[in-house]
């Protein structure tokens, strides 16, 4: 991923509005909370998030407001991690077939995160949510071919004594992946 940290005034990147970590979600909550966002602050993060390729002028015009004013408040809303501007390639048009969510439950006695931290390194990974239910992580991967998957699973899931149970839910079809979310 290409992040930018001063956008243009033509932004080339898609908008990801997905807290990356839990600490990114902590860090996230504690300096800016949706409270202190007005109406304009999520007018732009709306437009940003159907084309992050929006140009500063093209949303001061849709919002009627000056265009130097949308390039504060872009950078007031980076600058306090609300809003990346990130360019996200599909990974099945690139080629990576095998991807499969995976329920972990770990060992008891073990901390969820500790197990998270293990994977949040690994390139197959995409996504690690500490959850509550039948899994304590669902761990998102992506890889290139099955054989990859499979060796995946045997080095860093299978092999592993501090996780009891793992659950691969192996995609077939993607009908819907989007990083957009709500109605900011």
């Amino acid at each position: 991923m290409v992040e930018s940290k001063r956008p243009s005034n033509r932004a080339r990147h898609t908008v990801a509005a997905v807290p990356v970590d839990h600490g990114a979600l902590a860090a996230i909550h504690n300096s800016v909370s949706t409270a202190s966002l007005d109406a304009t602050d999520l007018a732009i993060i709306r437009i940003l998030q159907d084309d992050g390729r929006a140009a500063f002028t093209s949303i001061a015009k849709q919002l009627e407001i000056s265009e130097g004013a949308v390039r504060n408040r872009i950078g007031q809303l980076m600058d306090s991690k609300v809003l990346r501007i990130i360019g996200v390639a599909d990974p099945v048009a690139l080629g990576y077939d095998a991807f499969a969510m995976i329920g972990l439950k770990v060992a008891p006695g073990i901390d969820p995160q500790d197990a998270a931290l293990y994977f949040r390194d690994k390139d197959e990974v995409t996504y690690i949510l500490f959850v509550a239910g039948r899994y304590d992580l669902l761990v998102e991967v992506i890889c290139e071919t099955q054989e990859q998957l499979a060796l995946f699973l045997r080095e860093h899931c299978y092999s592993r004594s501090d996780l009891t149970s793992v659950e691969p839910m192996v995609g077939l079809a993607m009908y819907k992946s989007m990083l957009k979310w709500g109605q900011p």
